[in-house]
């Protein structure tokens, strides 16, 4: 699919196709956003903007289709995990969709991973709820202001 996204005019219509306000609305509230309202408005209108900029679409369909990752395979990737020796951190949260949940779950299963599992959002829990991934960095650094 990349290379078929890489074609000019064809590679830049299926690339429109594919960021117009109703698809990426249904991606949003399919797997991005536990609310559904969250991406409104101006959300909206800055996350669909960078999906102008030059070249993007290069990036886009690399990220979706998992050809930005060093890594071929999840054992490759835990294999690589194990070998980290500073404290390492991973927040997710429990709406995630089913693959990527499986994905975070096996890395979780590592004893040199420190997981938190948030009770709310879906893949961008960062964004719709901020004050949840501050507390949880802020307690696995160490943060006397979270005591």
């Amino acid at each position: 699919i990349p290379k078929v996204v890489d074609v000019p005019v064809l590679g830049q219509l299926l690339y429109q196709l594919n960021v117009n306000r109703f698809v990426v609305g249904m991606m949003a509230r399919g797997h991005v956003y536990a609310d559904p309202h969250w991406l409104t408005g101006e959300r909206s209108r800055e996350k669909r903007a960078v999906t102008h900029a030059r070249g993007a679409r290069h990036a886009s369909i690399r990220f979706v289709s998992g050809r930005l990752d060093p890594c071929r395979s999840r054992e490759q990737f835990l294999d690589a995990a194990r070998r980290i020796t500073v404290p390492a951190l991973q927040l997710f949260a429990a709406q995630a969709p089913r693959k990527s949940r499986a994905e975070m779950q096996a890395l979780a299963a590592l004893d040199n991973i420190q997981t938190v599992q948030l009770a709310q959002g879906k893949l961008s829990f960062y964004e719709e709820f901020p004050e949840h991934a501050a507390t949880a960095i802020a307690d696995f650094l160490g943060d006397p202001r979270t005591d």
